[in-house]
């Protein structure tokens, strides 16, 4: 074969790679991009309620994203991992399906995305709470000085039964508070945090499980006297100890308008609030 012939072949060939790389690298982008709209179209179904179309949306996400996404990303918006599992998990617990939504919340955490909270709500709840009680566990040996896991745990062990553990896990979450909030939001306002009162009045629910009356009035007066001027951060605590006092009344009108943030919230009132 002639010089010329050679360069001819090579030139020939080195443009049919190129076009071939081309032609993949389009039909990749293509592909990746329509797995794009169909996020958003499981997210618009979502939102018109029509949940079990955006619960087979999302499964179909999760099931090519991982193929469409090798061994490039190649649009923008490309839905991660973590994403499809929080949002098929927050489907999964409008449908009522239980099993399926924890599952879809394990998965985004341990993809490292959100889920935390309703994993723990869901948890709560259904009174799952061994289940909470060794994910908390968990939670903690991962990351010992993050408070939110002793509270997940403290909220388990309080309904178990065993109001001594939760206040020694309320305890160290308040202890660990302060430095977490320096981490997490260095420009965070000096003084009491409306999570550090939380704590202390569940850790005033816990003393009074446990019969220690005078530890959880010291734990209220301890929101009392360092919350705003116009804050009300210590109307649980002060609730259940009118309600430990035999004054129920009392205790119903400091909790008139109250709406429980949290599932432990909502067991500690149950006798206490009133629906119209």
């Amino acid at each position: 074969m002639s010089p010329r012939r050679r360069t001819a072949l090579a030139i020939l060939t080195a443009l049919v790679i190129v076009h071939v790389a081309a032609v993949s690298l389009y039909t990749a982008q293509s592909r990746q991009q329509a797995l794009v709209v169909q996020f958003l179209e499981a997210r618009d179904a979502w939102k018109a309620g029509h949940l079990e179309e955006a619960a087979a949306r999302y499964h179909e996400v999760l099931a090519q994203r991982d193929t469409l996404g090798r061994p490039f990303v190649l649009v923008a918006h490309y839905p991660s991992l973590a994403d499809a599992w929080y949002l098929l998990g927050r489907v999964e617990s409008d449908r009522a399906r239980v099993d399926a939504a924890l599952v879809a919340y394990h998965e985004s955490l341990k993809a490292g995305g959100r889920g935390a909270r309703e994993y723990r709500e869901l948890l709560l709840g259904q009174h799952r709470l061994q289940q909470l009680k060794d994910w908390a566990t968990s939670e903690i040996a991962r990351a010992p000085s993050a408070p939110q896991p002793y509270k997940d745990r403290a909220a388990a062990l309080l309904e178990l039964g065993d109001p001594a553990g939760a206040l020694a896990d309320y305890t160290a979450a308040i202890r660990l508070l302060p430095a977490w909030r320096r981490q997490r939001d260095p420009a965070a306002p000096p003084g009491m945090s409306a999570e550090e009162a939380d704590l202390l009045n569940l850790s005033a629910a816990s003393s009074l499980a446990a019969g220690d009356r005078t530890a959880a009035a010291s734990a209220c007066q301890s929101v009392t006297t360092r919350q705003g001027p116009r804050a009300q951060l210590d109307r649980l605590c002060r609730a259940l100890l009118a309600q430990h006092d035999g004054q129920l009344d009392e205790a119903r009108r400091l909790l008139g308008g109250y709406l429980p943030p949290a599932g432990e919230h909502e067991w500690l009132t149950q006798d206490l609030i009133t629906t119209p």
